[in-house]
């Protein structure tokens, strides 16, 4: 199980002083704590033993969990782990792989909605990711605009702009 707080403070209530400093320094949330400890709790009744949970997103209305593997395990047999861990958190959860290619995890965001295309734009003071919609599925996004760019922009490590064509 791979997952950004170490095995003892999974078990426990309390973290130890890494993944306290951890939280502090902002490298992981609260978030990130809560949802390691109830994939702990869970890894025996869904057989999640070889997991991979990267971080967790607060995007408002939706959290976005990110994953460097295959993202099977976390959504479980219909639905049931993604399903816990929105009981739990309160939010509707959505699973994203990252790591890979960068249009697979920007779909992964933002389904039901498909991507016309992106283009990463050089210059000089960076790359900039533009991320192009079709205008009559501004409405399906599972996200306001301004919480997708900031969640995109985290992802890709680099500025986004998203746009409806």
């Amino acid at each position: 199980m791979n997952v950004p707080i170490c095995d003892l403070c999974m078990k426990s209530k309390v973290l130890c002083s890494g993944c306290s400093e951890k939280v502090k320094r902002g490298k992981i949330s609260e978030l990130d704590v809560k949802i390691s400890r109830l994939l702990y709790k869970m890894k025996d009744r869904y057989n999640l033993e070889n997991i991979d949970f990267t971080k967790a997103v607060d995007l408002g209305r939706v959290v976005l969990v990110l994953t460097k593997k295959d993202v099977g395990p976390l959504i479980g047999r219909e639905g049931k782990v993604v399903s816990d861990i929105s009981q739990t958190v309160g939010k509707k959860v959505r699973i994203a792989e990252i790591g890979g290619d960068i249009k697979k995890t920007i779909s992964d965001v933002v389904a039901p909605v498909k991507i016309l295309g992106i283009n990463k734009v050089y210059r000089k003071d960076g790359n900039l990711y533009k991320v192009r919609f079709s205008r009559k599925e501004i409405k399906q996004l599972p996200v306001d605009i301004n919480s997708l760019e900031k969640a995109l922009k985290s992802l890709l490590e680099s500025e986004v702009m998203i746009v409806f064509e």
